[in-house]
């Protein structure tokens, strides 16, 4: 009976420390997602492509901009051309894949204002709706965005 007991506490254990280590995944990758869309509304280009790791991909509307540098400087050029933009993102999904990996997928609804203006705007700035499909790697900085798809499900006429 103790014998049982004893395994039964064991398996509970485990079964308890996988699932609060899922969750720190999810946590930490939900987080990424958020930032994502915070620090790209913002034009805040540092902590942008702090998100990715040295050799990400991202993509989106068929541009790819391939590794840390080239996302940061995404942001960085031209800025006064670049239209005021609010992702809206919902729907988070994250998969663990192993310790070091997970993958995830969430919803986003994008509204964009003409470049230089000042809100508030009429409400037609609707730009897409769609997914962004992710690859989540551990490094040693912590979590890391290394491949982003924006995938997209609605657009304008």
């Amino acid at each position: 009976m103790m014998r049982t007991l004893a395994a039964a506490a064991i398996a509970l254990t485990l079964v308890s420390q996988t699932a609060i280590a899922a969750s720190d995944v999810e946590t930490a990758c939900e987080a990424l997602v958020i930032d994502y869309a915070f620090y790209r509304d913002r034009g805040e280009s540092d902590a942008f492509a702090n998100l990715f790791t040295e050799d990400a991909h991202l993509e989106v509307l068929g541009e790819v901009w391939t590794g840390r540098a080239a996302i940061k400087a995404r942001l960085d050029t031209a800025p006064e051309a670049t239209p005021l933009l609010r992702h809206h993102m919902t729907t988070i999904r994250i998969t663990p894949e192993g310790e070091d990996h997970a993958t995830g997928i969430s919803y986003a609804t994008i509204y964009a204002g003409p470049p230089g203006a000042t809100p508030p705007f009429p409400a037609t700035g609707f730009a897409a709706v769609g997914e962004y499909h992710d690859q989540f790697v551990r490094t040693a900085a912590g979590w890391k965005i290394a491949r982003r798809v924006f995938v997209p499900v609605f657009m304008p006429p």
